[in-house]
């Protein structure tokens, strides 16, 4: 028997290389940003960059008023996060669709560098009979079409879930206890400002894969590569948790997955320890 009836998989991240992929996604993204700002940009984008890496806990992508990704956590949440430093400086509103729309736009110039175990971690994860699905905060169709050169036929196996939304604080759409239940934030030892949970367009998602499969939050297993964003809100379900970090992962990232059911590891196969 299975050790977990539904397998739920990021993307960017989990199944890539971020650092690499990003080069020409930054690229775009800061041509973008100076027509959004209608002036020049780099000084302030260096200054940015600059305050992240000094206090990267007091900064971090933003909904609204509060953070809900590490500054640091990837080139693309740090482009997100500094845009919105930027904008601030010269005075500018933050409009977070305009930034959503770049990061969008910008996506697609991205380029495609799969873990090197990618393939045969998800071929042995598909092997297992039960449902895996792969929800992204990407568009669906970027996601699909990476996967199609990675393998094309694993997309006939496997769902793919884009536009997760998982940094949206709202209420889902219909509440229920499960999520009622949920606090606001929780204190993470290590990190110094809360880690919020009600993530209720994210919640919508992993509850449609509930009611789809049938499977339970403590049948469920949740891969990903950003604690804060793929993890915490199902750990906080019930569900087992594993992260696939990079060299840089912050010790509280790590120690907050391999809490309870969670664990952590530098590579994807990792997770084939889960299951």
């Amino acid at each position: 028997m299975a050790d977990f009836d539904l397998i739920i998989l990021d993307f960017d991240g989990t199944f890539t290389d971020v650092d690499a992929e990003a080069v020409p996604f930054l690229d775009h993204y800061r041509r973008g940003l100076e027509a959004l700002a209608g002036r020049p940009i780099d000084e302030a984008w260096a200054e940015a960059v600059e305050e992240v890496r000094r206090e990267p806990d007091a900064h971090g992508f933003r909904f609204e008023t509060r953070i809900v990704a590490p500054s640091h956590a990837d080139p693309y949440i740090l482009s997100s996060c500094v845009s919105q430093l930027v904008l601030e400086g010269l005075g500018m509103p933050i409009e977070l669709g305009h930034l959503e729309t770049l990061f969008h736009d910008s996506y697609r110039h991205a380029d495609t560098v799969f873990r090197p175990d990618a393939r045969d971690v998800v071929e042995a994860l598909l092997s297992l009979g039960v449902p895996v699905h792969v929800v992204s905060n990407s568009r669906t169709d970027n996601v699909v079409a990476k996967l199609e050169r990675l393998d094309a036929s694993l997309l006939s196996r496997m769902e793919v879930r884009g536009n997760a939304r998982k940094f949206h604080l709202v209420d889902p759409e219909g509440s229920d206890a499960r999520f009622d239940s949920l606090p606001e934030s929780r204190a993470v030892e290590g990190l110094t400002r809360p880690l919020y949970l009600r993530r209720g367009r994210y919640y919508d998602v992993l509850r449609s894969l509930w009611d789809a499969t049938g499977a339970s939050p403590e049948r469920t297993l949740v891969c990903g590569d950003i604690y804060e964003l793929d993890l915490a809100l199902p750990a906080a379900l019930g569900a087992s948790v594993h992260l696939v970090g990079r060299e840089t992962t912050p010790a509280w990232e790590r120690e907050a997955a391999s809490a309870d059911r969670g664990a952590f590891s530098t590579e994807l196969r990792g997770v084939l320890d889960r299951v």
